[in-house]
C-alpha cells in the first residue's frame, strides 16, 4: 500500500487548511471568516514570541535571525510573525495549497520578505544558508523513516552558530502496536474510513498520522551534522509526550 501522506495534506489544505495546522475545532470553516483567521494567525505571534525569549533565554544571546526557515510553514502561522522579525524567511511545505495560501495570507500582512517553497525543493536549498530554523507541530505528522531524513537536511541547512527549534513526539511503551494501527490508517482509506465511521466523526477528513521518535537517534544525527543539543523544552498533549529540541551549530 502507498503512503498518502502528501495526498491527505493537499486534499485537507483544500478542505480545512487551518483546521489542518492547528487541529482546533474553533479553526473549522475559518477560511471564510475574518475574525477567526485574526485569532489564528494571534496563536502564531504567541507561539514565536515565546519561543524565541524561551532560545535567548537558554543560549544567552540574541539570534541575527538573518535568514529563517519555517519548515512545514502550512498557510503561514508562523512564517508571518516570523517575517515581522526576520531579514528574510522561507517556508517550505508538502502541500500545493498551503503554499498558496501562505503566499497570500504573507502579502495581505503586508509582508515582502517571505519565499514559499516545496518540500520536494528542500534539499535543493544552499547548505550552511539558515541562522534560524522553526518547525512546530509538524514532524509528529510524518513516519520517522522519512522525517529523520528531512531532519538530517534541516541540520545541514544550518548555518554555522545556527539554531533549529524542532517539535517532536518521543517514542512510549507499546508504541510498536500504535504504529501499525497508524500506518493501516495512512495507507487505506477504507481502514481509515471505517474508524472514523465507528468514531461517529461527519467531517470523514483525511487521517492526519500521529508519530514518535526516538530521540537518541535524533541526538546522533544532531552530533553528525557539528552541532549539539542545547536544550529542549518537553510538551505534553493528552497522553502525548514531546519536546521542542533546540539544536545550535557549531561556529
Amino acid at each position: 500500500m502507498k503512503d498518502r501522506s502528501a495526498d491527505d495534506w493537499e486534499e485537507l489544505a483544500r478542505r480545512e487548511p487551518y483546521f489542518a495546522v492547528l487541529t482546533d475545532e474553533g479553526f473549522l470553516g475559518v477560511e471564510g471568516n475574518a475574525a477567526a483567521t485574526a485569532e489564528f494567525f494571534r496563536t502564531g505571534e504567541e507561539d514565536i514570541t515565546s519561543l524565541l525569549a524561551a532560545v535567548r533565554e537558554l543560549l544567552g544571546r540574541d539570534l541575527p535571525l538573518d535568514n529563517a526557515l519555517d519548515y512545514g510553514c502550512g498557510v503561514g502561522r508562523l512564517t508571518i510573525p516570523l517575517a515581522r522579525r526576520a531579514r528574510h524567511v522561507t517556508g517550505c511545505d508538502v502541500a500545493p495549497t498551503m503554499l498558496t495560501l501562505a503566499a497570500q495570507n504573507s502579502a495581505q500582512a503586508g509582508l515582502d520578505n517571505t519565499t514559499f517553497v516545496a518540500a520536494s525543493e528542500l534539499a535543493a536549498l544552499p547548505a550552511a544558508s539558515f541562522d534560524f530554523i522553526v518547525s512546530l507541530l509538524v514532524f509528529q505528522h510524518i513516519p520517522p523513516a522519512a522525517g529523520s531524513a528531512i531532519l538530517r537536511t534541516l541540520f545541514s541547512l544550518l548555518a554555522p552558530g545556527g539554531v533549529a527549534a524542532v517539535h517532536v513526539t518521543f517514542e512510549r511503551p507499546g508504541s510498536a502496536l500504535r504504529r501499525l494501527a497508524r500506518t493501516l490508517r495512512a495507507r487505506s482509506r477504507l481502514v481509515h474510513g471505517a474508524v472514523s465511521a465507528i468514531r461517529r466523526d461527519p467531517r470523514r477528513l483525511p487521517y492526519m498520522q500521529m508519530n514518535e521518535y526516538d530521540e537518541r537517534a535524533i541526538r546522533r544525527d544532531v552530533e553528525a551534522a557539528g552541532a549539539r543539543l542545547a536544550g529542549r523544552f518537553p510538551t505534553r498533549h493528552g497522553d502525548t509526550s514531546g519536546a521542542v529540541l533546540v539544536i545550535e551549530k557549531s561556529r
